[in-house]
């Protein structure tokens, strides 16, 4: 990959680049990551090419459009933007013209899976409509899953309009003729182009290549390339494809069928068999690691003195723009090397050299060579989220101590006032990995020193901040409190200790971690207190277990019901119960010869436990010890032999990882069977492998679930109600439900094999990922996969867990209290939250739900339904129904002090209802070609203003005025932008562009934002601040009301989880709370420009429909999907529910060990 040159941008949306992959007629490929560090590739449309924007669009379009069998998957286009760009998954591997040209040659089997996997994507392709018009060597790319076509860049569908005649689309040496002779390019061109991408992959050399275009169409035409060294089972396809008659070649179906004999009649069964067969084509040897893969194992080589440097050395090649947003910035020899002592300096040194591959230096700087390394590496992302506020102000004082060197260190260039007490407060007491160079330093003593000077009464926050620098500075670390401040001033640092080490226990020890939160906020209600103790209810982790260590490795288990924990050694065997941490049996020594290799496993109900060593199996009870079946093992590769219990108590697999040994009845100590078949012909593995809950039959799954009877052997009848792929099933407690899924999960009548519910199945996209795992209860279905995890309501298919843990999953299990899960990762368990952390209400199935300002009101308007329902937000209760008619969507205002509802249907009326008799007071028409889109009342109540859009996608936009009190219509202004909140006079309507409407004028008035990427949904607080967000990348600006037009205000909030849609402050403007359209819902300090806690997902497939605050303030609604959420704002109650959560507050003991510089009191 090639290093960005010097006219790349550093990101491009919210993706930010590494490298460049490719570049051609159409734009530069570059290797990106996206905002949570996933790989991607992303292509963007080169910046003199705005003929080729269209294209573009169809690219995005066609690729939209094609499923994901065998081509790289597109996940997001931004079309409209400056720089266009379309983002597909990254394969990792060499193109099939690198692989060859660097030698390989395609022959047997390889050749026949490659041509299997071209064929099956382009029979994807062409089912979705679509002509990839430019399939060669260069756009197949040798994953490691298998070969994936890549690059709709020429794609075209079937419904568009031809280009004009003679245009030659496309590799020359891979077009059909037809296409040289002016014809559309349709499916049979890229069936022939199919046909020479295997002659190249089998001779290495193009078919039809010549030294000129000319020659290259007269081959084309004419020439009939030479298949000899195809294999005879695929010249005759190769053949057929590269016939001079479109009309003459087999389509790619065809082709597809001949190749894996598969069943005609089912595409998604055929694709997927295809898919599998590509499978065993890859590029051994040629690894392709992520930049973050290849930082951390750079910081991994480093020793202890520069791991600790690393951090420093990396912050310093950061910056932080005034609207938050980071990006790279070259740092001079001299910020990094200036004052160390010559050890330090090579230990620097050392480190630019570990990581030459990410940064690039030369004689006098030192920057990051790729950018998305920002994103990439999870530890530098940490480094730049902890010192994210100290960042912005580093680059002041470097920036503002070079012009102050470089200009006679004058005293007028000096910082002063708040400024220099800003800067002094982050130098002394919020530094966390960065050390001042001596011309930094000497920047903030000259300017402390001159404070001194100028005012004869010391101002006691300068200087004991300065005197912090200087004991800061002498001690090369973070100055501590001084005992001699007061205890205000204590408890405020030991408030923000607590908050910071609550924080750093979440997934450690998470009880502890939600009492310190509170006491936090009892000492001292600071900013980071609050944030923590929001975290502290958001936060999904509710308890851990840790193994006791012993002598050398162990190996453990987690019960069905996740509340036990079996842990084995040489030592012997520990059971522990996870929810309280006992002991409650075990053994010393195990019996076994060999060395343990494998984990143990237990049966369905947790009596019985197997283990096994390359040399020996052995099965205990686990209540006495006594063991109750062993058996010698014979070599195996991989390790050797392993036990695997089924859903039968008393059935036992054993197996190795290549296929399946033999099963073992364990209450005759009989042993039968032989290795099995998945559906597709190979070697089922035991984790293909399900005994069910009675032990007369096991599963086999990948590809078509089938069945064995036990013991007999006899094949029977697949289960048809689970697809053509399932790839993991799992049966529930009882025995009488299956789960089986593949791309989507389904739920099957165990005895009858048919489907429980009609249409009760639900997309999953880990049950496709590396080693899943399926979990099923009465409640709930959990998959997992490597670290994510999944889980959904049965009742209702919502996802009420989406989580990732820090590390590969072991295993994971549902606790049968229905609120808890636990999974086992190393030597912890971890118990997870499965209820919701805020109080939900379900309205509807199928409705638009509308807030009330202030939190009373909602009005829930079905789609289906002719009426609108009124509810009281307080007892979530239906008081009154209106008539809505046919319209599928009615606008409300509310004028909860007055008692007044205004309902505006799209070409209806407008009808203002008096709440407390239920009467109609007046009705109004709507003005044509313009829908409803937002309607309030003045805040004197004497006004109805209602906002309007174009009816289409564009055309004007319109502001209707009415007198509340009569339905008059006051004024009708045609305007250019959509409206938004109103000013506190009710005079003025802030628009979605920061102009302003002056209601008695209908004039335009003010500068607006200055947001290169337009805003959404803007909110005005009563402190006069409007909050909007701002793009797709969840940031959200802050701006302060002018008459004059909206001053932005700096620096802008961290970013949002996602792109952000609904805003909404509270009454007093204190918190802002916003929604995105991933359903993420968090709470901002605007004031303190920070994040309180982190999120609270909500778990939407819909865009969520309204967001407001109580009254009072103590609590935020959002409508969401059908469902009223409730989420808790004011501290003590935030704090009550922590409290309750954890199971009280910190105990004397505890308090003593986290907070000893304070007298102990009680906090729950």
């Amino acid at each position: 990959m090639e290093t960005l040159s010097a006219g790349d941008p550093q990101h491009v949306g919210p993706y930010w680049l590494a490298g460049r992959l490719g570049s051609g007629g159409q734009g530069v490929v570059y290797e990106a990551y996206d905002p949570e560090g996933h790989r991607v590739a992303l292509k963007m449309l080169h910046p003199a090419g705005n003929g080729m924007a269209g294209r573009l669009a169809k690219e995005a379009t066609a690729a939209r459009r094609v499923a994901s069998f065998c081509t790289a998957k597109v996940l997001a286009a931004d079309l409209d933007g400056s720089r266009p760009y379309i983002v597909s998954e990254y394969v990792p591997g060499p193109s099939l013209r690198q692989a060859v040209t660097e030698g390989r040659r395609f022959t047997g089997d390889d050749l026949h899976r490659l041509a299997t996997a071209v064929a099956t994507a382009l029979t994807a392709i062409h089912d979705a409509g679509v002509i990839h018009r430019d399939l060669k060597p260069d756009n197949v790319l040798l994953g490691p899953d298998g070969p994936r076509v890549i690059d709709f860049g020429i794609a075209r569908t079937l419904d568009m309009s031809l280009t004009g005649t003679g245009e030659v689309a496309g590799t020359p040496s891979y077009l059909a003729p037809e296409v040289f002779a002016g014809q559309r390019a349709g499916a049979p061109a890229d069936v022939f182009a199919w046909g020479a991408t295997m002659v190249f992959a089998t001779t290495g050399q193009d078919p039809f290549h010549a030294d000129n275009l000319g020659g290259v169409m007269h081959r084309v035409l004419s020439h009939h390339p030479d298949l000899s060294a195809l294999p005879s089972g695929l010249a005759p396809l190769v053949g057929a494809a590269l016939r001079k008659e479109p009309a003459a070649r087999p389509a790619a179906r065809d082709l597809l069928l001949a190749l894996v004999s598969g069943d005609c009649a089912d595409l998604g069964g055929l694709l997927a068999e295809g898919s599998r067969a590509a499978g065993g084509v890859a590029a051994p040897g040629r690894a392709d690691p992520a930049l973050g893969t290849i930082a951390e194992d750079a910081y991994g080589s480093l020793g202890p003195e520069e791991r600790d440097l690393a951090a420093e050395v990396f912050l310093r090649l950061v910056a932080i723009g005034e609207d938050g947003r980071e990006t790279g910035r070259a740092a001079s020899h001299d910020e990094l090397f200036e004052g160390r002592p010559e050890r330090e300096a090579e230990a620097v040194r050392r480190v630019l050299r570990a990581f030459s591959y990410v940064v690039s230096t030369d004689g006098h700087s030192v920057e990051l060579a790729r950018p998305a390394l920002l994103r990439a590496w999870p530890r530098l992302r940490m480094w730049v989220n902890a010192d994210r506020d100290g960042l912005a102000v580093l680059g002041e004082i470097n920036r503002a101590a070079r012009h102050w060197a470089e200009h006679g260190r004058r005293d007028a260039d000096l910082l002063q006032g708040s400024r220099l007490e800003q800067a002094l407060r982050w130098a002394a007491t919020s530094r966390r990995h960065v050390t001042l160079t001596p011309r930094e330093r000497d920047y903030l003593q000259a300017g402390t020193d001159l404070t001194r000077r100028r005012i004869r009464r010391r101002r006691l926050t300068v200087v004991a901040l300065a005197g912090m620098l200087a004991v800061a500075l002498a001690a090369g670390g973070v100055a501590v409190w001084q005992g001699r401040q007061t205890a205000r001033q204590r408890d405020v640092a030991v408030a923000r200790q607590a908050a910071a080490e609550a924080d750093r226990l979440r997934t450690v020890d998470p009880v502890t971690a939600m009492r310190l939160s509170v006491a936090a906020w009892r000492l001292s209600p600071q900013p980071e207190a609050r944030s923590s103790l929001m975290a502290s209810l958001q936060q999904q982790e509710t308890a851990v277990f840790r193994d006791p260590p012993v002598q050398g490795l162990a190996y453990r288990a987690l019960s069905r019901d996740g509340r036990t924990m079996v842990s084995v050694s040489k030592q012997g065997v520990n059971v522990y119960d996870v929810r309280t941490g006992r002991r409650t049996g075990g053994w010393k020594g195990l019996g076994l010869k060999g060395e343990i290799v494998f984990a143990p496993v237990l049966s369905p109900s947790g009596r019985l436990l197997a283990q096994s060593t390359p040399e020996e199996l052995g099965v205990w009870d686990l209540s006495t010890g006594r063991r109750v079946y062993e058996e010698k093992l014979e070599q195996a590769s991989g390790g050797g032999y392993f036990p695997r219990f089924g859903e039968h108590e008393t059935t036992l697999l054993v197996g190795y990882w290549e296929g399946l040994s033999h099963l073992v009845d364990l209450k005759t100590g009989k042993r039968f069977g032989r290795p099995v078949d998945r559906a597709d012909g190979t070697e089922a593995t035991p984790d293909d492998l399900l005994v069910d809950p009675t032990g007369r039959r096991m599963l086999v799954m990948q590809g078509k679930l089938g069945a064995l009877s036990l013991p007999a052997w006899r094949r029977q009848g697949p289960y048809p109600a689970c697809g053509r792929q399932s790839t993991v099933a799992a049966f529930s407690p009882d025995g009488r439900t299956l789960a089986c899924a593949g791309d989507e999960i389904r739920l099957v009548d165990a005895a009858s094999g048919q489907v429980r519910v009609k249409d009760d199945e639900w997309t999953c996209d880990l049950c496709g990922k590396a080693l899943p795992g399926l979990r099923l209860d009465d409640r709930h279905v959990a998959v997992f996969s490597r670290r994510d995890l999944q889980v959904w309501r049965i009742a209702d298919h919502r996802e009420v867990l989406s989580y990732r843990a820090e590390g590969d999953l072991a295993d994971v299990r549902l606790d049968p209290d229905g609120r808890t899960l636990r999974y086992l990762m190393d030597d912890v368990v971890v118990s997870v939250d499965l209820g919701p952390r805020v109080t939900s209400t379900r309205v509807s199935k199928d409705a638009e739900i509308r807030l009330g300002p202030r939190g009373r009101w909602a009005t829930v308007a079905d789609y289906e339904a002719t009426r609108v329902k009124l509810m009281d937000l307080r007892t979530h209760r239906n008081v009154a129904t209106f008539a809505k008619g046919s319209e599928e969507s009615v606008v409300p205002g509310f004028d909860e002090p007055g008692g007044r509802l205004v309902l505006a249907g799209p070409e209806s009326k407008v009808r203002l209802i008096d709440l407390r008799t239920s009467r109609q007071v007046w009705a109004v028409r709507t003005p044509k070609y313009n829908l409803p889109e937002q309607v309030q009342f003045s805040p004197d109540g004497t006004k109805v203003v209602m906002s309007m859009g174009p009816e289409g996608q564009s055309g004007p936009f319109r502001v209707m005025v009415y007198d509340a009190a009569t339905g008059r219509t006051l004024h009708n202004y045609r305007t250019t932008v959509r409206g938004g909140p109103l000013t506190r006079d009710g005079t003025t309507l802030v628009t979605g562009s920061g102009t302003y409407l002056d209601l008695t004028t209908g004039r335009l008035a003010g500068t607006g934002f200055d947001l290169s990427a337009g805003g959404y949904s803007p909110a005005l607080s009563s402190k006069g601040v409007i909050a909007i967000g701002q793009d797709e990348d969840g940031r959200i600006a802050l701006w302060r009301f002018d008459p004059r037009g909206p001053t932005p205000i700096r620096p802008a909030l961290p970013r949002a989880a996602g792109s952000v849609v609904l805003l909404a402050f509270s009454p007093d403007g204190s918190v802002l709370a916003t929604l995105a359209g991933n359903g993420k819902l968090q709470l901002w300090d605007p004031a303190g420009k920070r994040r309180l806690g982190g999120s609270f997902d909500l778990h939407t497939f819909q865009m969520p429909d309204a967001l407001t605050f109580s009254a009072d303030g103590r609590t935020v609604y959002a409508a969401v999907d059908g469902t009223i959420h409730q989420v808790p704002v004011e501290p003590g109650q935030v704090a009550a529910d922590v409290c309750r959560r954890a199971g009280g507050g910190l105990s004397e003991r505890d308090w003593s060990a986290h907070l000893p510089e304070v007298p102990y009191r009680e906090t729950c």
